[in-house]
C-alpha cells in the first residue's frame, strides 16, 4: 500500500472515533501490521485498501484481504460513517468484484485477516473496548443485513468474586496435571509453543487458518514488555504440554478514550496509570480433546491463583455463540455478557 493511502486509511479512522468513549485504539497495532505488512502473515495475504469519497471526503473504507490458505477473503477494519449506506454498500460491491475476478467464492465481513488478529463487528456493547477486541461503531450492523450468514459471538464479563465461587464449586480431581509458566528468556521458543498448541486446539474453530512458524512470536514481541511469565500459562501432563492460558491486564483501563494511541504513547500511559486497572482479561484457552474437561479446569484455577486479589473483574474475548460448548462454560462460570459481535458471511 503506498504511504499516502495508508495515511488517508489511519487518518479516516482517527477523525471517525475521535472522542467515542468506548473507544481505544489500540487495535490500530494490528491495521499497522497489516497495512505495512510487518508480519510474515501479512506478507503472505494479498491486503487492498478500499475506499469510497464524495466530494473530496472520505465516507466508507476497509481492507480487502486474502490469505491464501482461506477459501474465502475478508473484508477486514471496515469504516464508515453513520446514515453511509450508499458508500458502505460500494466498498462492498468492490470487494466482491474483487472476489469474482480471483475466483474466490466467499466474502466474510469482520474478520481482520486471521482470527488471532481479530474477529468481530460490534453490534452491542456498553463499556470502553478493552484490549485485543475489536470497536466500531454499531450502526455498522445495518450495511450488512443483507449478508445471508450472521454468525453470533459473545465475550462475557462478572466480578472476580463470583467466578471464584463457581470455579470453587466444580468438584473435578484433577490430579496428574501441573501448570507452568512460559519462560520468557525463551520467549520465542515459547510463543512457537503455544503456537502449535493454538492450531491443535483453537484450530478446530470457525474461519481459523493455520499458521506459519513465528506467528505469535510476531504478534506478541511488542507486548513482552508488558507481560511476564505467568500471563502464559501450559498445561503438563505426561512431561508434554497439552493446553495453554494467555491472560493479562486490560490495558485499554489505563488509557483515555476517544483517540487512537501509538505504542510510546501507550506504554507511559500504561506506566503511570496501571494500577488503576479493575479488569483482567482471559485472552485465549486451548486444550487438547483428550484433555479439555479436566485440563480447562487446571488451567483456569492456576490462572486464578496468579491473579490474586489485584483486580475486580474478568472478562473473556469473543466466544462464537456456535461453539455451544465453551458458549455453556462461559455461561456457567462468568455468566454476564458484556458484548455481542458478529461475522457476516456471502457467497459470490
Amino acid at each position: 500500500m503506498k504511504d499516502s493511502e495508508s495515511k488517508k486509511f489511519i487518518s479516516f479512522r482517527k477523525k471517525l472515533y475521535k472522542g467515542d468513549d468506548l473507544y481505544v485504539g489500540t487495535a490500530d497495532f494490528i491495521l499497522d501490521m497489516l497495512i505495512k505488512k510487518t508480519t510474515r502473515f501479512a506478507r503472505s495475504c494479498e491486503i487492498a485498501p478500499l475506499s469510497f469519497e464524495s466530494g473530496g471526503n472520505r465516507e466508507a473504507q476497509a481492507l480487502f484481504v486474502h490469505n491464501p490458505a482461506d477459501d474465502f477473503a475478508s473484508l477486514a477494519f471496515f469504516d464508515c460513517v453513520e446514515n453511509g449506506n450508499f458508500a458502505a454498500q460500494c466498498v462492498i460491491k468492490r470487494a466482491k468484484e474483487l472476489c469474482a475476478a480471483r475466483g474466490i467464492k466467499r466474502l466474510v465481513a469482520g474478520l481482520n485477516a486471521h482470527l488471532s488478529y481479530g474477529v468481530g463487528i460490534l453490534t452491542a456493547a456498553s463499556l470502553k473496548n478493552s484490549f485485543d477486541t475489536c470497536y466500531n461503531k454499531t450502526y455498522y450492523a445495518e450495511f450488512f443485513k443483507d449478508f445471508p450468514v450472521a454468525n453470533a459471538l459473545t465475550a462475557y464479563r462478572n466480578g472476580l468474586r463470583e467466578v471464584r465461587g463457581r470455579l470453587k464449586d466444580i468438584e473435578i480431581d484433577i490430579r496428574g496435571y501441573t501448570v507452568r509458566h512460559a519462560d520468557f528468556k525463551r520467549f520465542e521458543d515459547e510463543c512457537e509453543t503455544m503456537r502449535m498448541l493454538c492450531d491443535s486446539t483453537i484450530g478446530q474453530t470457525y474461519l481459523y487458518a493455520k499458521t506459519a512458524e513465528r506467528h505469535f512470536y510476531e504478534l506478541l514481541k511488542d507486548m513482552k514488555i508488558l507481560l511476564r511469565g505467568n500471563n502464559l500459562l501450559f498445561l503438563m501432563y505426561g512431561g508434554k504440554e497439552v493446553g495453554f492460558l494467555f491472560w493479562h491486564p486490560d490495558y485499554n483501563g489505563a488509557v483515555k478514550a476517544g483517540k487512537s494511541v501509538g505504542a510510546p504513547s501507550f506504554a507511559v500511559q500504561y506506566l503511570l496509570r496501571g494500577k488503576k486497572i479493575d479488569t483482567v482479561k482471559l485472552n485465549s484457552i486451548g486444550v487438547t480433546d483428550a484433555h479439555r474437561g479436566k485440563g480447562t479446569l487446571a488451567l483456569l484455577r492456576a490462572m486464578d491463583a496468579e491473579i490474586g486479589d489485584r483486580y475486580e473483574f474478568l472478562e473473556t474475548n469473543f466466544v462464537w455463540d456456535r461453539n455451544k460448548k465453551s458458549s455453556l462454560l462461559n455461561r456457567r462460570l462468568i455468566g454476564g455478557e458484556c458484548r455481542k459481535f458478529a461475522v457476516y458471511e456471502t457467497g459470490i
